[in-house]
């Protein structure tokens, strides 16, 4: 009898189910986002018990063809990947996003595996954490088909203007305006995202003020709790 594959995959959220039992929504690879009921996974007996938390490396089986799905196999494919401090948060801040933004059962090439390493390098001290962030966030966008135009503008179809500036609409792209705020992007800094070129702090100012706005159009009102619990974190460090 053939083995059943067991497909790479990470925890993005758990919530209790029944007695014994955990509802657990998964990013696999080749699969995207599934849910799956984790049978008796809060069982002092369970073997799997301590398994489904975020951050580790899995390999699963399921079985059913419903929008959720069951559990059938669990085991580690290697240690957990350890983050700490403002790395911790980054790192439920892409579950979140993936948890909320991607949808079931669909495919995303290469977004599990830019995930894998992007957690990888949060985990690596030397590495910068913003562009890390600033590298997957333009990714999952493109991903989710909300990739933006970084080349012509929205409004008249010619090439980016170092020299103009521009506004952001979700539904478009980058639209010339005369006006000059926060919120808005010069040419020269949109061209930099394109090219990510993030060691220019500006540029990676403006790639974090870009990802926001891209984000908060998905989002909606749906407010992210790894913020909220950074800025606790920052406001207890400083105390």
């Amino acid at each position: 009898m053939t083995e059943p594959e067991l497909l790479p995959a990470f925890v993005l959220h758990t919530r209790p189910y029944r007695e014994t039992s955990q509802l657990v929504d998964l990013f696999v690879a080749s699969m995207g986002k599934i849910s799956v009921v984790a049978k008796g996974s809060r069982s002092s007996r369970s073997s799997v018990k301590g398994l489904l938390q975020p951050f580790l490396p899995l390999h699963i089986c399921y079985s059913g063809n419903s929008s959720l799905k069951t559990l059938s196999q669990l085991e580690a494919r290697s240690a957990q990947i350890v983050l700490q401090g403002e790395r911790l948060f980054s790192g439920l801040y892409l579950n979140e996003l993936l948890y909320y933004l991607l949808e079931p059962d669909a495919e995303y090439p290469g977004l599990f595996s830019s995930y894998f390493q992007t957690l990888l390098a949060l985990s690596n001290q030397q590495e910068l954490v913003s562009p890390l962030l600033r590298q997957f966030e333009l990714l999952l966008l493109q991903q989710l088909g909300y990739g933006s135009d970084f080349c012509y503008a929205a409004d008249s179809g010619l090439p980016i203007d170092p020299a103009c500036f521009y506004r952001y609409e979700p539904e478009a792209g980058f639209v010339t305006t005369a006006l000059c705020n926060h919120s808005v992007f010069s040419g020269r800094e949109i061209i930099g995202i394109s090219e990510q070129d993030f060691s220019d702090e500006n540029i990676l100012a403006a790639a974090r003020r870009f990802s926001r706005q891209a984000f908060a159009a998905l989002l909606g009102n749906r407010p992210l709790k790894s913020r909220e619990l950074y800025s606790a974190f920052i406001a207890r460090r400083s105390e």
